[in-house]
């Protein structure tokens, strides 16, 4: 098998006994026995060791998760991450300003397979509360995994019951594909603004969630039906605020142009009507009637 060399030397078993871990693979002749250590060709990286050069799949997920204990270390983490696939890498962020370095009660996790990043995901985030915590796990794909073509499969869900959850939300969805990420808006004491940002594995996942699931029911305590739709891009927030400044510049344009018009009128006699606006009274319009003068 891969890179590992014969050892015809070592009688039946020997290694099973010498490294409990590993498999023995030989034939009847000692000397056509070849060993091998599965465990070795699959072996973890942990922060930064790494004895092989087995590799995660090309579409495997490098994962960010918070609100872990600041107290575990990479066992602990692997026990908890191996219940939904092989781990291949494990990154406890310590701060280094301490001596020993302390952990940040963070980590980085990658997975041999996309699919097992995955269900750690749904099974985990916002899911499950670590000892010791008050908050639920946080997983998310890592900023170094984003790209453009996210925008592509992120979409915005509006007018849900506030009610909801994200496992609520999820559950709505998952008949449409693998989602990757899914977060509820909340305010600042926490409640749920009844929108939801939901991003699939593909493309073609969130169009058909969109088609069946944009203003197909309405939901409690919603005035107007639930709103699928894909969420707005950087360029198309760019181009929404570009088009508010150039609203403002017009209305200030405007104001400008009336005051310039009102200042006219004075030539034409106290007689005429006077329309003008006063910012500092609090942009209230100030209306001036007519008024006669006897001679």
């Amino acid at each position: 098998m891969l890179g590992v060399p014969p050892c015809p030397q070592l009688p039946v078993g020997c290694w099973e006994r010498k490294f409990g871990h590993f498999e023995c693979v030989f034939s009847a002749e000692p000397k056509d026995r070849e060993c091998y250590s599965r465990k070795a060709l699959r072996s973890k990286k942990m922060n930064g060791s790494l004895d092989h050069s087995d590799q995660p799949d090309i579409d495997s997920i490098k994962m960010f998760v918070g609100q872990i204990p600041r107290s575990w270390s990479e066992k602990e983490l692997k026990e908890l991450f191996e219940q939904y696939g092989a781990v291949y890498e494990i990154n406890v962020l310590r701060d280094r300003s301490q001596n020993p370095p302390q952990s940040k009660g963070c980590c980085f996790v990658t997975f041999y397979t996309r699919k097992a990043a995955l269900e750690a995901q749904n099974a985990l985030h916002n899911m499950k509360i670590l000892p010791g915590m008050h908050h639920p796990i946080q997983m998310k794909p890592a900023d170094s995994e984003k790209n453009n073509a996210v925008e592509d499969r992120k979409l915005f869900v509006g007018m849900i019951s506030k009610k909801c959850n994200e496992n609520d939300v999820r559950v709505m969805f998952s008949p449409f594909g693998q989602i990757e990420e899914c977060r509820i808006l909340r305010g600042p004491d926490g409640l749920s603004r009844g929108c939801a940002f939901i991003t699939f594995a593909t493309r073609s996942m969130a169009q058909n969630a969109i088609k069946t699931m944009h203003q197909s029911q309405t939901m409690e305590g919603c005035s107007s039906p639930i709103v699928v739709k894909f969420a707005d891009t950087q360029k198309d927030k760019e181009q929404k605020r570009m088009a508010q400044q150039l609203q403002q510049q017009m209305q200030q344009l405007n104001a400008a142009t009336m005051w310039g018009n009102l200042a006219g009128l004075n030539t034409l006699g106290p007689q005429y009507l006077a329309v003008s606006i006063d910012r500092r009274a609090g942009g209230h319009s100030v209306l001036m009637l007519p008024m006669s003068f006897s001679h």
